[in-house]
C-alpha cells in the first residue's frame, strides 16, 4: 500500500512539473512574440502582452511550488529529494503548504487581473456589471482564505 501511495504521489509530482514547464514555455514563447513585435513595430501596448506573459511565468511557479511541496511532504525517503535544499521552500505540514500556495494564487490572480483593470475605469460613463466584478472579488476571497488560514495554524 505504501508503494502505490508513493508511485501515485510520484505520478502526480511529475504531472505537475510538466504543467509548470508547458506554462514556462508559453511565457518565454509569448514573450519572445512580444519583444519581436516591438522590434518591427507591430505590436501595440507591449507592455500588456509582457504582463500576460508575467502571468503565464507565475502560474508555472504556482506548479513548480505544488510539486515540489508535494514531494518533500509525501517524498521524504528519495534520495533525490536530499541534495536539494531550498530555503525559500521549507515546509513541515500540508497546511505551510496550503498558505504559500494561495499566496501565489493570489498574486497570479492580481497580475492576470491588471491588463484588464483599465477596461473597468467609469470615466466612460459605463456602469459596471457584476460579471466585471468576479476577478476583483475572487481577489478579495483569496485575500480573506488567506488570512483566516494564516491566522488559524
Amino acid at each position: 500500500m505504501h508503494r502505490i501511495l508513493n508511485v501515485s504521489i510520484i505520478i502526480v509530482v511529475f504531472i505537475t512539473f510538466i504543467n509548470a514547464l508547458v506554462f514556462f514555455g508559453l511565457g518565454i514563447y509569448e514573450s519572445i512574440v512580444v519583444y519581436i513585435g516591438m522590434i518591427d513595430g507591430s505590436r501595440a501596448h507591449p507592455g500588456v502582452y509582457l504582463v500576460e506573459a508575467l502571468d503565464r511565468f507565475l502560474v508555472g511557479f504556482v506548479f513548480i511550488i505544488f510539486s515540489i511541496g508535494l514531494s518533500q511532504l509525501f517524498l521524504t525517503d528519495m534520495p533525490f529529494l536530499k541534495k536539494y535544499e531550498l530555503p525559500w521552500l521549507e515546509l513541515k505540514d500540508f497546511s505551510q503548504l496550503k498558505t504559500l500556495l494561495i499566496s501565489a494564487i493570489l498574486v497570479a490572480l492580481f497580475v492576470a487581473w491588471i491588463p484588464y483593470a483599465p477596461l473597468f475605469s467609469m470615466a466612460d460613463g459605463n456602469d459596471l456589471g457584476w460579471t466585471d466584478l468576479i476577478f476583483p472579488a475572487s481577489m478579495v476571497l483569496m485575500a480573506v482564505a488567506a488570512r483566516l488560514i494564516k491566522e488559524l495554524h
